[in-house]
């Protein structure tokens, strides 16, 4: 057995001891984009960064649970003027509310390899009902650092006028598409789920 294989070995060993439908999110590989209307003209989206999360997911989309943290500071438009904005008290009021948190409550199949997972987003001190629509991509050991990787992708839709954001309504859309490519990592333990909150009425 050459060194390469032994390695392969070993992180294939490492990563079935742990629970087998336990993933922690991997920051780098999963990416949160908030899409809304722009007078008409286009829909650009800003990016968010993960501060932290994990999913369990063991093929059973009933037994589905997601808890996830998002970094509302992180928001990048691609202008510093907009991004300081959008940081503002005028939509995310992020020296306030510096996170958002989505947490499921429940999951079910919707297609081979899709499902929706039904849960609750806190944004801007606001608990709102929110869907996500969920593609499941694969499983496997990443070849490049050999940890077990599962991988998602899912869709959401909101109105930002539910969680307190109504400046500059209707020139930039009320309506905000949610896209999430998602990448957990196998082998650390994940966190105790969060209870959901109550939605806001």
């Amino acid at each position: 057995m050459n060194v390469r294989s032994a390695i392969l070995m070993a992180a294939i060993l490492c990563a079935t001891s742990a629970h087998a439908s336990d993933y922690v999110l991997d920051p780098v590989h999963t990416q949160v984009f908030a899409c809304a209307s722009h007078i008409g003209f286009s829909t650009p989206c800003a990016r968010f960064k993960i501060k932290s999360g994990f999913f369990h997911f063991d093929g059973d989309w009933n037994a589905a649970t997601v808890d996830a943290t998002i970094d509302t500071t992180s928001i990048d438009l691609g202008d510093a003027k907009w991004d300081s904005a959008l940081r503002s008290w005028e939509f995310l009021e992020s020296d306030k509310y510096p996170e958002a948190h989505f947490v499921s409550r429940s999951a079910e199949k919707a297609a081979d390899n899709s499902g929706i997972v039904h849960g609750m987003l806190t944004l801007r001190g606001v608990t709102r009902n929110v869907d996500l629509h969920v593609t499941f991509n694969r499983t496997g050991l990443d070849p490049y650092d050999l940890r077990y990787t599962a991988g998602f992708s899912a869709t959401a839709m909101l109105k930002r006028s539910d969680f307190g954001m109504r400046k500059y309504l209707p020139d930039i859309g009320d309506v905000v598409t949610i896209r999430i490519e998602a990448e957990g990592l196998r082998g650390k333990p994940a966190p105790v789920q969060t209870a959901p909150a109550k939605p806001e009425s």
